[in-house]
């Protein structure tokens, strides 16, 4: 369960260096301008956990636009300039339990946009993502095992997270794989998911922290 420090969020500026008309998003947000009015508005941010901004509503699933990452714990900075005053939508990646808590999101395109499956239990088949699955982020300390069967069938590969965040006694672990051919898999081609290390294909490495 998360604590009180571990509040995920993202505050969304108008202007540089966290000025201007600000907004905290702790959920996620498939049109900013629908009912907030701030589509392309956003310049500068302030976040703690994995988020990730579109520029294009609904998690731009059927675009080839920017997509802009912000994975940081109590940290603020501007947009790169490609990203200013042009998001329409936002999310976040990992548990909405806690921000380092075991999980996966599975994404139907590239650069984690589009339709998502996530979980942090064993998935024997992935619904509406079966056979649509084109990138994905892992978060938390638990590797897991991602299949080309279903019921973990198939040929496989075993993720582990890569990147480690800690500030003020919050953690933040994950890896970020924005096409499956850095899996080795081809595009559209997991099934099923399993916790646990189960494939001789390793990616990432068991966190040496506690």
């Amino acid at each position: 369960m998360a604590s009180e420090d571990d509040f995920r969020y993202l505050t969304t500026y108008a202007d540089l260096s966290s000025t201007g008309v600000s907004n905290q998003f702790t959920e996620y947000a498939p049109d900013l301008g629908e009912v907030l009015l701030l589509d392309n508005t956003i310049e500068s941010v302030c976040a703690t956990g994995f988020w990730t901004l579109y520029d294009a509503i609904n998690y731009g699933a059927n675009d080839t636009g920017d997509v802009c990452h912000f994975r940081a714990i109590k940290t603020c900075d501007d947009l790169s300039s490609s990203c200013r005053n042009v998001i329409s939508s936002l999310r976040y990646s990992g548990s909405p339990y806690g921000i380092n808590n075991d999980y996966y999101n599975l994404y139907e395109g590239i650069n984690q946009r589009g339709m998502e499956f996530g979980g942090e239990t064993d998935a024997p088949h992935l619904g509406d993502l079966d056979l649509e699955v084109s990138s994905l982020v892992v978060s938390g300390q638990s590797a897991w095992t991602f299949y080309t069967g279903q019921g973990y069938t198939g040929a496989s590969v075993c993720v582990y997270t890569d990147t480690h965040l800690s500030s003020s006694g919050i953690h933040l672990d994950y890896i970020q794989i924005n096409e499956l051919t850095e899996l080795s898999l081809p595009d559209n081609s997991i099934r099923s998911v399993k916790r646990g290390c189960l494939a001789d294909r390793v990616v990432g490495a068991p966190p040496p922290w506690p």
